[in-house]
């Protein structure tokens, strides 16, 4: 393998000249940084293969640069190798979240520095052939697995492809029905065409009457195309009457048109399950809903097609290798059983979020004893948030709860606020507003 542009950033010269020397005689091209200012500067002019970014530094941090490397796109090209004398493991989890190969200790082993080296850019040069090769490869949408119940899921999309009816995808939080949708529009005869997604909340508010502008140009746009709407059973009245126009009628009338406009919308309807409660307390049009129910696919819980999670680790270990550049790690036989045997009240969302975990963390093979410890602490986090304290008022009580809630569907979207705020029904800024005021981080929830 043939030695490539390595850039070290650190404020001791001593440090600095001597890694310097190091890999210069290592066949290196070697840049070096004083302090964030020139790091910048280098990056930008010398596109390095390799950073030694060290965590500490007089004007600009190493986290704070690693966040403008990922901004600015560096680490596609680049492998960052953090470097700290007094790092701790939230220094290190943070720093690979944002992208970084690897996390040293100071004082720095030399030898250690060289091997780390070789493997970056070794991964590096890997992951560039691996981006090659999935752009070459088409894109994974079809449902993962060996099941019976994932076997039927394809053969359906199969059959769906041939006609363009709506369709209401039921499933618990977690289970993929987001990405069986997308899946029934990329088989569609309607591929080349847009495909639109909306929680309910957002389409809500686009069927107010000051948006009509935005809703007509929405509308505009996805003509041949597909309307996929999560949480269905939260849309408005105004909401529901739009999409009973297009389902039933093939048109629609907006606020001030004399006749009605006809459309050719595909709508995909998504609900955990509580849109038949919501048409039985009348809070859903009965005819809408049996519309959609005409074609209502099912998608089953984790827990009853466990046999496919060897298939599901595979599929996202090489996600988050490929896309976010983690380390690759085999799970061992025992580790795949453990896994097979939890039973998942998060579902797929659970288990891509816990082998992202898993990949950060360590290096090497997963075994089953890792898998143990790491399930253990998932089930004492929940058992811990079942205990009720009848020694507080109610509200406070409440106010426990929604922290705990809150907190959990962070943990399952990887602390992605807008994602939580639209699982929850929450609106955003009102979901900002209520982490302030419980005192949660978003990005490391407790």
């Amino acid at each position: 393998m043939k030695p490539g542009k390595l850039l070290i950033v650190d404020d001791e010269k001593d440090i600095r000249s001597l890694m310097e020397e190091i890999f210069a005689e290592e066949g290196y091209q070697v840049e070096t940084a004083a302090n964030g200012v020139q790091a910048q500067a280098a990056w930008r002019k010398f596109m390095p293969d390799i950073i030694f970014l060290d965590v500490w530094m007089p004007d600009i941090d190493g986290i704070s640069l690693l966040k403008q490397m990922h901004e600015e796109g560096v680490l596609e090209h680049s492998k960052v190798i953090m470097m700290s004398g007094h790092g701790t493991i939230e220094t290190a989890i943070e720093a690979t979240r944002l992208g970084a190969y690897d996390f040293l200790e100071k004082p720095l082993s030399l030898a250690k520095l060289i091997v780390t080296a070789e493997r970056a850019l070794e991964h590096s040069q890997l992951h560039q052939e691996n981006r090659q090769l999935k752009q070459k490869q088409p894109e994974q949408y079809l449902p993962i697995g060996k099941s019976k119940a994932v076997i039927q899921l394809r053969e359906t999309l199969d059959r769906l492809s041939k006609f363009t009816m709506p369709i209401l995808v039921t499933g618990e939080p977690g289970t993929g029905k987001h990405h069986f949708g997308q899946a029934i529009h990329k088989t569609s005869q309607r591929a080349q065409n847009m495909l639109r997604e909306f929680h309910a909340q957002d389409f809500n508010i686009l069927c107010q009457p000051d948006n009509q502008g935005n809703l007509k140009k929405a509308l505009r746009e996805l003509r041949q195309g597909t309307l996929l709407i999560g949480h269905i059973e939260q849309l408005s009245e105004s909401a529901q009457a739009l999409l009973a126009g297009i389902v039933l009628n093939q048109s629609y009338q907006l606020e001030g048109q004399e006749e009605p406009m006809s459309t050719d919308i595909r709508l995909i309807a998504l609900s955990r399950g509580d849109i038949e409660d919501a048409v039985n307390q009348r809070k859903f049009r009965e005819d809408l809903y049996q519309r959609l129910k005409v074609m209502q696919i099912h998608i089953p819980a984790l827990r009853q097609h466990t046999e496919d999670i060897p298939e599901l680790i595979d599929y996202f270990v090489n996600h988050f290798v490929t896309l976010e550049g983690l380390e690759y790690r085999h799970f061992s036989v025992p580790a795949q059983n453990i896994l097979r045997q939890h039973n998942w009240p998060g579902n797929l969302k659970e288990l891509q979020n816990l082998i992202q975990r898993l990949l950060i963390l360590g290096n090497d093979e997963v075994d089953d004893e890792e898998v143990k410890e790491i399930i253990n602490q998932i089930r004492s986090k929940d058992s811990a948030g079942e205990v009720v304290d009848t020694s507080v008022p109610l509200k406070t009580a409440k106010e426990q709860f929604e922290g705990r809630y809150i907190s959990q569907l962070l943990r399952e979207t990887g602390g992605n606020v807008s994602e939580t705020a639209k699982r929850s029904g929450v609106d955003r800024t009102n979901l900002y507003r209520k982490l302030k005021n419980l005192g949660i981080d978003p990005k490391n929830p407790q």
